[in-house]
């Protein structure tokens, strides 16, 4: 299993002062040494989103506490350099596919989409789940798979069908790209296959099964979509995914 390489970060008490003198924003990125960091504090909406999110410090710890989590069980996420109690200074976890899906070939694409597959299935195999392995929130540095975001779907000593719903998650951003990118979906199930020592597959095919009827509702909607040539629609990549499981 690909454990991250380690990071050559300066010290922390450093990057802690070079980020409290960035602009006061959630997320901002700043270099030093010629290598890019990431800073992230915690989300201050106003009140209408605050009963809808919850309280951002509360949300901001327990991401912070699950990835301190993640890299100890070796899961391929960015280390954190510094923290403290209101900001944390993260490694450049590398380009999120989707932003690639713009720029590679389809077989390029299908490389790292069974790299990403690969990676996911391993990091189940250690009873982790992130909750939302979407495209966006999974990067590619030119060496290894990073996932970003553990946010409140997150869990250590996931239960399998939390996994299970993670590769489904997965597949389904897959399918809601692009269309070249979609047609790497078998590889990247492959992939993830291959390296599915917690048998997950079988489980989520199971789930998706299930969800059939939830589909067959969803039929004007896709319907819609179809006839709009809405190319991202979640509607139609949801109708796909069953189908492809099926």
């Amino acid at each position: 299993m690909t454990t991250p390489a380690p990071h050559d970060a300066p010290d922390a008490a450093l990057l802690l002062a070079q980020a409290r003198s960035l602009p006061q924003l959630r997320v901002i990125a700043f270099e030093h040494d010629a290598k890019r960091y990431w800073v992230k504090r915690p989300e201050k909406p106003p009140l209408r989103l605050r009963l809808q999110k919850g309280n951002g410090q509360r949300a901001f710890q327990r991401e912070l506490a699950r990835l301190n989590a993640f890299a100890a069980k070796g899961a391929p996420v960015p280390p954190v350099l510094a923290q403290a109690p209101d900001i944390m200074v993260l490694a450049d976890a590398g380009t999120p596919l989707t932003h690639l899906a713009y720029g590679e070939t389809a077989d390029s694409m299908q490389v790292l989409l069974s790299h990403a597959a690969t990676a996911l299935a391993q990091m189940h195999a250690r009873a982790l789940a992130h909750g939302r392995p979407r495209l966006r929130d999974i990067c590619w540095d030119g060496a290894q798979i990073q996932f970003v975001d553990l946010e409140a779907g997150a869990r250590l000593n996931a239960p399998r069908w939390r996994r299970a719903r993670d590769l489904l998650v997965f597949l389904h951003s897959i399918w809601q790209n692009d269309p070249d990118i979609s047609a790497a979906a078998p590889a990247a199930l492959a992939a993830y296959t291959a390296a599915d020592s917690a048998q997950i597959v079988p489980l989520a095919r199971r789930m998706a099964r299930h969800l059939r009827l939830v589909g067959y509702l969803a039929t004007p909607l896709v319907r819609r979509d179809r006839k709009r040539n809405k190319t991202n629609s979640e509607f139609v990549a949801f109708a796909q995914l069953l189908d492809f499981l099926a």
